[in-house]
This record gives C-alpha cells, sequence and structure tokens, in this order.
C-alpha cells in the first residue's frame, strides 16, 4: 500500500507540473557524455576515446529510471576531422519500457583565426523502443483513499509492442582556450515514435551550453607524458535545455586540483513556476579522480529539492572516460577545448 500511495503521488505531481510528453534521459555529468551532449565534440579529445555512462534515478521508488550510454570517437589530424559510435540504452520501470539507440557521429574543426576553433558535428541514429502495456495502470483503477488497485480499466491493447525510427541530429561549437560555447539539435526530423496506429512526433531537443575556464597557479611537475605540470583551476558552465513543452537549466562549477575534481551543480529554473510551484529540481555533488594520465572516473549525487524531496532517493551517477592512441603534437598555439575532465 505504501508503495503504491507513492507511486500515486508520484505520477499526480508529474501531471501537476508539465504536460506529459516524450522527452530524452539526461545526464548530471553532461560533460563525461561529450558525444550525447553534441556531435560537435566527437573527436574533441584531439586522439581516440571511450566512455560509459550509468545513471540511476530515484531509486527508492518500486521501479526506477536507469539510462547508460557508452561511447568510442577517434579523431583523425590529417583529416581534421573526428568519427564516433554511440550506444544509449533507457529503462522506466513503471511502464516496462525500453528505448534503445545506436548511433553513427562525424565532426570537422575549423580554425576560424588564431586561438579561436569552430567544430561542427552531425549523427544519425537508430531507435528501437519496447513498451509493455499490460503493466500500464490508468488512474481509473487507483483507489486513493483505500489504496488499491481496482482490475482492468477497459483499455484494450497488445501484451507488448514496439517501434523503430530514424533520426538526425546536429550541432556545434565555439571555443578558445578558457572558453567555449554550443549549440546542439536532436531529433532535426522530429519521427514518429507511437507504438499504435497514430502520430506521436518526437519533439527536436535544443541544447546551449557554454563556460569558462579560470586557472590558477600550476602545481608541481608531473612525470607524465600528457602534462608538463599539475593543473588547478575552476571550471563554470550552463547547459539549458528545451524540448517540447520542457525546459531545464543546469549551472554549476568543478574546482580541478589535478588529479582530483570536486564540483557542485543546480538544476531547475527557479524563476520560472507551473501552477505556482517554482521549478527547482536538484541540487548535484560530484567528485572525480584521475586515475592516470588516460583514465578518469566520477561519481555524482542529485539531492531532489522540489515535492519529490525524500520520497525519489535522489539520482546516482557514474561516469568512466578512457583515452588512449598518440596524443597529436601540439605547439604553444594550439587551442585545446577547455572543458571538463569529468
Amino acid at each position: 500500500m505504501k508503495r503504491l500511495l507513492l507511486a500515486a503521488t508520484f505520477i499526480i505531481a508529474l501531471l501537476d507540473a508539465v504536460e506529459l510528453k516524450a522527452q530524452d534521459p539526461q545526464f548530471s555529468q553532461f560533460y563525461a557524455s561529450p558525444l550525447y551532449l553534441n556531435p560537435a565534440l566527437t573527436g574533441s579529445a584531439d586522439r581516440g576515446r571511450v566512455g560509459v555512462n550509468y545513471r540511476n534515478q530515484w531509486p527508492s521508488l518500486s521501479h526506477s529510471f536507469t539510462t547508460t550510454s557508452a561511447y568510442l570517437d577517434y579523431f583523425s589530424k590529417a583529416a581534421e576531422s573526428g568519427v564516433g559510435i554511440i550506444f544509449n540504452e533507457h529503462r522506466e520501470g513503471f511502464l516496462d519500457f525500453r528505448s534503445t539507440e545506436i548511433g553513427g557521429l562525424y565532426s570537422y574543426k575549423l580554425e576560424v583565426s588564431s586561438g579561436l576553433i569552430l567544430r561542427t558535428g552531425v549523427q544519425l541514429s537508430y531507435f528501437q523502443k519496447d513498451l509493455n502495456f499490460e503493466d500500464l495502470v490508468f488512474g481509473n483503477q487507483i483507489d486513493i483513499v483505500n489504496g488499491q488497485v481496482y482490475g482492468p480499466s477497459g483499455e484494450v491493447f497488445e501484451k507488448g509492442a514496439k517501434v523503430d525510427f530514424m533520426s538526425a541530429s546536429a550541432g556545434a561549437l565555439l571555443y578558445t582556450n578558457l572558453a567555449w560555447i554550443g549549440f546542439s539539435t536532436h531529433h532535426i526530423n522530429e519521427p514518429n515514435q507511437s507504438f499504435i496506429d497514430q502520430e506521436s512526433r518526437l519533439s527536436r531537443k535544443y541544447s546551449i551550453h557554454a563556460g569558462y575556464k579560470l586557472m590558477f597557479a600550476k602545481g608541481r611537475r608531473l612525470r607524465t607524458v600528457a602534462y608538463q605540470f599539475q593543473e588547478r583551476s575552476a571550471t563554470f558552465a550552463v547547459n539549458y535545455k528545451k524540448q517540447g513543452g520542457f525546459n531545464q537549466l543546469d549551472a554549476g562549477v568543478q574546482l580541478y586540483f589535478q588529479p582530483l575534481v570536486i564540483g557542485g551543480w543546480y538544476r531547475g529554473i527557479p524563476i520560472q513556476s507551473v501552477n505556482k510551484v517554482f521549478k527547482n529540481e536538484s541540487i548535484i555533488a560530484l567528485v572525480g579522480l584521475e586515475l592516470n594520465a588516460n583514465l578518469s572516473f566520477a561519481y555524482s549525487y542529485d539531492f531532489t529539492v522540489s515535492r519529490l524531496a525524500g520520497a525519489t532517493g535522489g539520482a546516482h551517477e557514474f561516469s568512466l572516460t578512457l583515452n588512449f592512441g598518440k596524443v597529436v603534437k601540439r605547439t604553444r598555439r594550439d587551442t585545446i577545448l577547455p572543458c571538463f575532465k569529468y
């Protein structure tokens, strides 16, 4: 009964907050999943790179939301181009819903002027979505007073359904050694994702992301190929997303004292409200470690500050990034993307 009431409260809160529409999953460590953020970031390490991200959102609920993303990309100095592949899987336990994506990406790097670089990228993905209608619970089946679910709702569906479609995305990123601004658009073609014989278009997702790196005094000299001195810096960044009737802002800072990083983030738009409820969602804490010159790991936790606080269990997120291959030879005049290490 307790779980039922919690689930009912969750559904009502969602309905009260926004009009329910399909939305892409998100990562708190969005820069640790660069290809998911913006196709223009394909090959942005200027060498080979592989990464894995995992997110478990609202684990205190009987059915949580889990997202896994894995990617591989490589940069060719000769072609000034990056190529990559990404795999994403998202599961929603409430609906026994699964969304799987596999995509190919390409980016091109252009020196606009001395110290100013423009990267552009494109992506083409194949999606497959599965849903078991038998496990759905409709509002007319829930007795909030007695905490019971009465059977059948009268809705007639097949036991299971699948839909597949193609999605096109593109993005661009302009940066110097200390600052960057980027823009990406996912699902440009707004594919039809309906499970039944109706039209349900997947809305375009727009993202604007920008940041600035503040360098501190150099630390001790390191005996590695990749670094001359220990880096000490603070990186400030924002990421604004809009998809259909949904919008969201992530803003925060990360302190990097090589090999350790700590960070804090805020998610929400406090100046906006829905039904007199302000759009505050999460406070995010992050800690990461650079295990060596090529391998890094990070963990973050979302502290829910919305009306669901205390009932969801927040969100756990992990990221692992491995760089490989020969480092592209650079000179003092070369411009290096100043995004987060994690």
